[in-house]
């Protein structure tokens, strides 16, 4: 796969980007009061292995930005990360589930396959910066699959809604590391959702620009309006 080397990767434009992201999805997912329901074991694994999972995407993103110099988009999803683990931990606190990261150092996770995911992934991330864009993509891959998975359960209508807003931030997080493993800088800004403006990206072999251009095949670009799949951060 053909990719272009930005030293900041998408650095103009991308706090307005990330204030995007927060404001239309993050700001939504309060957290529930306290001690109010009783979880299930079905509810209390999901929600556990939930936590886990979004920690160890927010200690993930951390590592490769501080080993690549904050490159985009990781530095600005690591925020995002985080406020993922908050909403989860909201509902940890509502059904009275013990966190599973209580006592736990960034890296090392309760459940085993989240660990096994996590030392894969850093070990593949290390190798060099196109390498953890390709980390970037599959987890977000794997995080959605794994929130649609448990959304599909019968769990409560609470927990759905705040997981269901966990996928739409995850969805932007993907686009956005398949646009940074395709090469794409973004050089313009995002003034609302579903617009933006003066993007341009190098698809495989050529130039793309416009409003909201989207690359297609190799170096062919297709221009439109809404679709800016670039630091999007939910």
């Amino acid at each position: 796969m053909g990719r272009t080397r930005t030293a900041t990767l998408a650095a103009i434009g991308a706090g307005a980007l990330l204030a995007v992201g927060i404001a239309a999805g993050q700001s939504s997912a309060a957290t529930p009061t306290a001690g109010t329901a009783t979880a299930t074991p079905a509810l209390t694994e999901a929600l556990r292995f939930a936590s886990d999972e979004e920690r160890m995407a927010r200690d993930l993103y951390a590592a490769i930005a501080d080993r690549y110099d904050d490159a985009l988009p990781f530095s600005r999803i690591t925020t995002s990360e985080q406020r993922h683990l908050d909403a989860v931990s909201g509902l940890l606190d509502r059904y009275g589930v013990a966190d599973p990261a209580d006592g736990s150092a960034a890296g090392h996770y309760a459940d085993p396959a989240v660990q096994q995911l996590y030392d894969t992934w850093w070990a593949q991330a290390r190798r060099s910066l196109d390498d953890a864009y390709d980390v970037g993509v599959a987890l977000e891959q794997r995080d959605i699959a794994d929130l649609e998975k448990t959304i599909a359960a019968d769990l409560p209508s609470d927990v759905d809604a705040v997981l269901g807003r966990l996928v739409r931030g995850s969805q932007m997080h993907l686009r956005a590391f398949t646009a940074a493993a395709d090469g794409q800088t973004v050089t313009g800004m995002m003034s609302g959702p579903g617009a933006s403006d003066g993007t341009a990206g190098r698809g495989r072999g050529g130039m793309m620009s416009g409003r909201g251009g989207r690359g297609a095949g190799d170096g062919a670009g297709t221009s439109g309006t809404g679709d800016c799949p670039m630091l999007d951060a939910g």
